[in-house]
């Protein structure tokens, strides 16, 4: 997700981010089944690679499961995997067999690297531009005014905030223009900040409006030149 975040300027497949998590969690589930014998104290860990590709970050409760996947390690270690059963289909054994199930599990685990990078290359729905700009001091914004194109073929009813770095601040509220965008329109909105005032940060400070909609899962990001006045 943070490829379409903070790399591009959004996309209009995100929900295959969440298909390449189904299909990661999958492919590993299998992957474990082959090498059960060198993954097994990995066990409690695996699912939860899956949502590295989900919509929502799961960083910080990786985190929260630490002590659990330590104790996993402590108490089964892999001399206890050593004659576990490990699955060993026909066409995996042999003298190649190493070879032969290292190139399974990239396989398996292809489908959902290409899920990903369908979702990563799509292209943002929405563009916007900055048309007008209210102001109660020449470093705070109280409303914005937004030429909004749709270029998708989908209706889309979009929220918006703005960001001027890594982390994600609350929406901003739309109080005039459609909510709800016709396929293929320009619209004018106008929004306000979550407190009634937006202070601008260092001119040097990237400022970006993001507009996220939920059906279709579509995130569209534009740079706005919003500098103090005076």
């Amino acid at each position: 997700m943070d490829i379409s975040l903070y790399f591009t300027d959004g996309s209009d497949r995100l929900d295959w981010y969440s298909h390449a998590s189904m299909l990661l969690a999958a492919g590993l589930l299998a992957v474990f089944v082959l090498f059960v014998r060198r993954l097994g104290p990995a066990a409690t860990v695996l699912p939860w690679c899956a949502f590295y590709l989900a919509t929502r970050s799961q960083d910080g409760y990786y985190l929260l499961m630490t002590p659990l996947w330590l104790a996993s390690a402590v108490t089964a270690p892999i001399a206890e995997f050593r004659t576990a059963a490990a699955a060993a289909p026909r066409l995996l054994s042999g003298p190649h067999r190493r070879q032969a199930r290292v190139a399974a599990a990239v396989l398996l685990v292809t489908p959902a690297l290409a899920s990903a990078a369908v979702a990563a290359t799509g292209a943002p729905p929405m563009a916007m531009q900055l048309t007008g700009v209210r102001r109660a001091l020449p470093t705070v914004v109280t409303r914005l005014t937004l030429r909004v194109t749709n270029s998708s073929g989908d209706a889309l009813t979009p929220h918006y905030t703005l960001t001027t770095g890594q982390g994600m601040s609350r929406y901003w509220s739309q109080v005039s223009g459609p909510a709800t965008l016709p396929a293929h329109s320009t619209e004018t909105i106008e929004l306000r900040p979550p407190n009634g005032a937006f202070t601008l940060p260092h001119k040097n400070i990237r400022i970006r409006v993001r507009a996220f909609t939920a059906t279709p899962q579509t995130l569209s990001s534009s740079d706005l030149r919003l500098r103090p006045t005076g």
